[in-house]
């Protein structure tokens, strides 16, 4: 009796770690996703086997679960980082766009429309645009500036590419990490991942 209680204690607790991994689920018929937001340096670092993110994103680390007999696509450009505190609409980064100095376009509802998902009243209206953008400018010795393609690439580019989500056609669980440009301080509860995609459409709210 003592040895069935003493392994009922560890199953609990290894179930209880795994949900502390990935705490936040969204699911339907066709598709389970489970979402963390990983916002601290020492979080992010982790992550990244590591290597410090750059400054002004977050982190999402993703397991997506196909739940259908054909193939699921599921892919970065399916996720959306909604910000509730300002109502920032966040399309996931590509790893050029994080280390490389891509845009990324950061769309803002306008001042008397509310942020959260599914606005009423015939649809949001959009105020405008946020564009980031990194200078990649590389200059020779004599001072000229280096003709495009002359650049060695970031090997931060390749560690964001090995660690991101894949994007491909699933029959079972794809995972990886998805990467937002979040221009303002915010808390887990702030934020919801907006997946729509070959599945359907879900929402994770973070807590």
């Amino acid at each position: 009796m003592k040895y069935f209680a003493l392994l009922l204690c560890a199953c609990v607790i290894s179930f209880a770690g795994d949900e502390k991994q990935l705490p936040n689920q969204a699911g339907n018929d066709n598709l389970d996703i489970h979402a963390a937001a990983l916002l601290t340096p020492p979080e992010m670092r982790q992550a990244l086997g590591g290597e410090d993110m750059q400054h002004g994103y977050v982190i999402v680390r993703i397991k997506a679960q196909a739940k259908t007999e054909s193939p699921l696509r599921v892919g970065p450009d399916d996720f959306t980082l909604l910000s509730r505190k300002d109502g920032q609409r966040i399309p996931a980064a590509s790893p050029h766009q994080v280390a490389g100095g891509g845009a990324v376009l950061i769309v803002k509802p306008a001042a008397n429309q509310p942020g959260g998902d599914g606005t009423a009243s015939g649809g949001t209206v959009w105020a405008g645009v946020s564009v980031r953008k990194r200078s990649t400018e590389v200059t020779n010795e004599d001072g000229s500036v280096a003709k495009p393609g002359a650049e060695p690439e970031n090997p931060m580019v390749a560690l964001l590419t090995q660690k991101a989500l894949p994007d491909k056609e699933i029959k079972s669980t794809s995972e990886g990490l998805l990467y937002f440009a979040v221009d303002t301080k915010v808390k887990p509860k702030d934020l919801s991942l907006i997946y729509n995609g070959q599945g359907g459409k879900l929402v994770v709210d973070f807590k």
